[in-house]
């Protein structure tokens, strides 16, 4: 990188970060260790013959798809976001992985929807890729492998929308999403009309019949008003940051909305109570999650970080 492109995102990050108004409040609490997740797995009581799926923190979430190990949207690290100099400006965690990475076994799919920071975790990203090099496939948005195609991962396939690819037995599509995909204020990006942009994916998984939908990033759209024949048997739905982006993150009574228009059968959270992202209390997402979570066909499986839902 030449001094000037250098000069160019140190000042332009710094500046965009330094000066927001939530910045005060990520950092406020800089000094403080994440609290233990709520939840641990046990991971040697799940069955290979059934789906099996733990909230890990934020939009992780290890799943057992009938033998075929996935991490989505993998982020372990303390702090998400930008690096200046040695230092990393982004939010610190608040509660902790509810399993170590060094505990898991090779992943045989890394799943990852977009380029944002906390999706698209380059320590963690390079902590598995060295870890088990040559071993592990990703799937990631159109025009963002290009981040992290230094780490020795066995390949990264981008899908654009509707796109379809196979590992390991398991079938993914991408869906469009309402969000964004840019990871620097000044990229070209998919939802600026940039058709060559960064882009931002849900994925719609299918093995033996089964289904599972993960929503990656997304505002409230009615995208997924054409899966209803799906039969989608779990969708995996962001709940959080919604204040004060409410055009680029659901809130939780939209999510139970969209779930239901696709007719899942089960629901998952994810996106809160691991970061400090929004403006919401930092309970508000779940508790606002269980209130309304009766008025709806879709079933709520998981409200804490570190429980597990299991499918047969």
């Amino acid at each position: 990188m030449n001094r000037r492109r250098f000069l160019k995102i140190f000042s332009l990050s710094s500046i965009s970060i330094l000066f927001s108004g939530i910045f005060q409040r990520l950092y406020a609490s800089g000094n403080l260790e994440p609290k233990e997740a709520p939840y641990k797995p046990d991971l040697n009581e799940w069955d290979d013959n059934k789906i099996n799926l733990c909230w890990i923190g934020h939009s992780t979430y290890l799943i057992n798809f009938y033998g075929t190990l996935i991490l989505t949207d993998p982020v372990f690290s303390n702090r998400i976001g930008l690096y200046a100099l040695i230092t990393n400006l982004g939010p610190k965690r608040i509660v902790a992985p509810a399993i170590e990475p060094e505990k898991l076994s090779q992943p045989d799919l890394v799943l990852i929807s977009h380029s944002h920071f906390d999706h698209m975790d380059y320590p963690t990203l390079k902590y598995f890729s060295e870890k088990f090099p040559g071993k592990i496939p990703v799937v990631t948005a159109y025009h963002s492998k290009d981040i992290f195609d230094d780490l020795p991962f066995k390949k990264i396939i981008e899908l654009d929308w509707d796109e379809e690819t196979e590992v390991d037995g398991v079938k993914i599509k991408a869906v469009r999403v309402k969000h964004f995909g840019w990871r620097y204020p000044w990229e070209n990006d998919r939802s600026r009309g940039f058709k060559s942009g960064r882009s931002y994916n849900a994925y719609l998984l299918e093995k033996k019949g089964k289904k599972i939908f993960f929503a990656g990033d997304t505002a409230f759209t009615d995208n997924f008003k054409s899966m209803k024949n799906e039969k989608i048997d779990i969708a995996i739905m962001p709940i959080g940051a919604y204040k004060p982006w409410i055009n680029s993150h659901c809130n939780p009574e939209e999510a139970l909305i969209m779930a239901d228009e696709m007719n899942a059968e089960y629901f998952l959270p994810m996106h809160t109570r691991t970061f400090p992202h929004g403006r919401e209390p930092f309970e508000e997402p779940i508790q606002w999650l269980k209130a309304s979570s009766s008025k709806y066909k879709t079933k709520v499986m998981i409200f804490e970080v570190g429980q597990t839902f299991s499918l047969a």
